[in-house]
């Protein structure tokens, strides 16, 4: 929370619904029993999540009653028992016990919302992992992550990020147990990303801190991006731009100098990126 207390939150993507169990009643036979522990436990989580879906019986009452009455079939018996049956359910729901669960989202989201931070964190860890299916960052994604973000300074040189890197995965590695493998998880990420947000943003608190360099390494990313792609735009629009006869095969005359042929210069790119750009021109219709 935002008072720094702890809150565990558990999620069961496929919980089991079943209130009995396998028992052993003979030698080798199994028989299915009722489970009391689960029928309470099980049977509670249902009905209040059923009540936290749709609290307000007072609102289907309402709503029934002005469906009936668009209908135009809405008589005074058919009113009462309308009402009769909302007034069944309230107290049916009156008799129930108090509800033991809590809706967190969305009806805390503004207490909550200082946590999307770590989901933007572990894009940035995901984004430099390199090799997909990996689930540790290696020395050179990180000192990736340092590069393009431009997080290196007078403060902060890529040896003593090199140095942040070993201290920080050792000690996690020696947490978690992962003394066979080696690579920076997300939870060692976390805590070198909260390292160099203490250092970067020493006059804010924590929070601030954080989802300051995070804002920074997103626009850093985002600027490379685009001027990436703005080079590549850069090679392909000269020869998107010829007009339709000029044309750079050199077996075909150009239109100008019908008298002379003209041979296209010399690519400057490596054998492999000018196979490339020749195909892309030719699936383009250029050649």
């Amino acid at each position: 929370m935002k008072n720094m207390k702890p809150v565990l939150l558990e999620v069961n993507a496929n919980p089991s619904m079943r209130i009995d169990h396998e028992q052993e009643v003979a030698p080798g036979v199994f028989e299915a029993v009722p489970s009391p522990v689960d029928e309470e436990v099980k049977v509670a989580v249902i009905r209040d999540t059923l009540r936290l879906v749709d609290p307000g019986l007072k609102r289907n009452i309402h709503s029934r009653s002005a469906t009936a009455g668009k209908s135009g079939e809405t008589g005074e018996e058919e009113e009462e028992e309308i009402w009769e049956a909302g007034e069944a359910e309230a107290s049916t729901e009156h008799n129930l016990p108090p509800i033991c669960l809590k809706q967190v989202f969305p009806k805390y989201a503004k207490q909550f919302s200082h946590l999307l931070v770590v989901e933007q964190v572990a894009a940035l860890f995901i984004r430099f992992l390199g090799i997909k299916g990996t689930m540790k960052l290696g020395p050179t994604g990180f000192r990736t992550f340092i590069r393009n973000c431009k997080l290196c300074n007078s403060n902060l040189t890529m040896a003593s990020a090199d140095i942040l890197y070993i201290d920080i995965t050792r000690r996690w590695n020696l947490v978690g147990g992962d003394r066979g493998e080696t690579g920076m998880c997300l939870q060692a990420f976390m805590d070198a990303f909260l390292y160099l947000a203490e250092r970067k943003y020493r006059s804010l608190p924590l929070c601030a801190q954080v989802q300051a360099l995070v804002d920074f390494c997103q626009a850093q990313l985002e600027a490379t991006d685009e001027k990436r792609l703005g080079s590549v735009c850069g090679i392909t629009e000269p020869v998107t731009s010829h007009p339709e006869g000029a044309r750079s095969d050199p077996a075909i005359r150009s239109p100008i100098n019908r008298g002379t042929t003209k041979t296209a210069p010399a690519s400057p790119l490596p054998p492999a990126r000018n196979r490339q750009f020749v195909n892309g021109l030719s699936s383009q219709g250029i050649l």
